[in-house]
């Protein structure tokens, strides 16, 4: 996105060269979940409060600094619950990293025993063609064995570079958003 429609859709300051994503609040708890009654540092955020975080995080450039800023219409400021929010927001983003970065070593092991299973199959399709004395059940085995071993070793690839990069690009930007600076601002 070009920086002129970004700064249309984003507050920018020269000062802090940041972008600024404005959220309105009516209270500290309005950033969790309504289904989530654990304490502030360890609640799930709203699901739609996240997608925008994580959208906004995909259209702002990653070169480019970003600053969430809370605006809370009908509270009185509390530093101690800023700081349990701030703590809970982080915890969540923490734990989606570790979350995503799980299941991309569960693809990796699963790559690795689609390629051993893909070379297995091309092996023993190398060998068991000269062995039946049948050249049609030859010819079927064999070249079955040898689509079986491609199939595998292209679930290798699709998973590689299709699934494993794009939850690689997932944690970037949730890294990106637990490291970003959050303010609050009262009405």
């Amino acid at each position: 996105m070009k920086e002129r429609e970004l700064k249309k859709l984003y507050r920018f300051s020269k000062q802090e060269n940041s972008y600024y994503v404005d959220i309105q609040l009516d209270d500290y708890r309005d950033a969790y979940s309504n289904w989530d009654y654990s304490p502030f540092s360890n609640r799930d955020l709203d699901d739609d409060l996240f997608d925008y975080l994580i959208s906004c995080s995909y259209e702002i450039p990653r070169q480019k600094n970003m600053i969430i800023q809370f605006h809370l219409l009908n509270q009185q400021c509390d530093i101690n619950r800023e700081q349990k929010t701030l703590e809970g927001i982080y915890n969540f983003f923490e734990y989606r990293i570790r979350k995503i970065k799980n299941d991309r070593i569960r693809l990796i092991r699963n790559t690795i025993s689609f390629l051993i299973v893909g070379t297995v199959l091309l092996i023993v399709a190398n060998f068991t063609g000269s062995n039946i004395a049948n050249s049609f059940l030859n010819k079927l085995l064999s070249e079955g064995l040898v689509i079986g071993a491609w199939v595998m070793i292209w679930e290798v690839f699709s998973i590689w570079f299709f699934k494993v990069n794009s939850l690689s690009n997932r944690i970037r930007h949730l890294k990106r958003l637990k490291n970003t600076k959050i303010v609050f601002s009262y009405n």
